[in-house]
């Protein structure tokens, strides 16, 4: 059993034909991506992908609760925000599964160079907070299953709170983040 290197794969290899666009390098240095580097930057866009769909989506559901648009079909239909509020479940749901995915794929890729000390801390924080995300977001997730067609003002009260709770927590999650990545 031996060990295989991965040859670098030039950039414009990766363009339809293999045609670089670029006139060639005087200086004889080509640029190369390796798949492994690839692959990093494909799991990393995801995690940022997945993060904006759920801050965003967070952070609009709670606006679109805190302006009650009501619901403009007819009486017996929930409110056009409850339609959006259901509709972010399913968004923040993927979403979560792919954070969750892709984070250990990244933890994973930089396990062998993780520092420790004050850095390994904010991670601790942030893998907990994340969990209490979680857990609340349950608890959302249920107050909105059992939401009657026309909620009361004290339930809508509770769900634009159960949002903006949910906003704070990942904006929280995506500050540490940024500590984490820029020290």
């Amino acid at each position: 059993m031996g060990l295989t290197l991965v040859q670098p794969l030039p950039l414009h290899a990766l363009l339809p034909g293999g045609q670089s666009p670029l006139p060639p390098d005087p200086t004889g240095v080509a640029l190369t991506a390796s798949p492994l580097t690839l692959t990093s930057l494909a799991v990393r866009w995801l995690h940022v992908l997945a993060a904006t769909v759920a801050v965003g989506g967070s952070v609009l559901t709670w606006v679109l609760l805190r302006i009650d648009l009501g619901s403009p079909g007819p009486p017996d239909a929930p409110p056009a925000v409850v339609t959006v509020a259901r509709t972010y479940e399913w968004l923040f749901w993927a979403a979560v599964g792919t954070l969750v995915m892709t984070g250990v794929g990244n933890l994973g890729a930089f396990a062998p160079t993780l520092p420790g000390g004050r850095w390994r801390t904010t991670l601790d924080v942030k893998l907990g907070l994340f969990v209490v995300v979680l857990v609340a977001s349950v608890v959302r997730l249920r107050l909105l299953a059992r939401l009657p067609p026309s909620p009361d003002p004290a339930t809508k009260w509770t769900l634009r709170r159960a949002y903006g709770a949910t906003a704070v927590g990942l904006v929280a999650l995506l500050t540490l983040a940024a500590v984490l990545a820029h020290g």
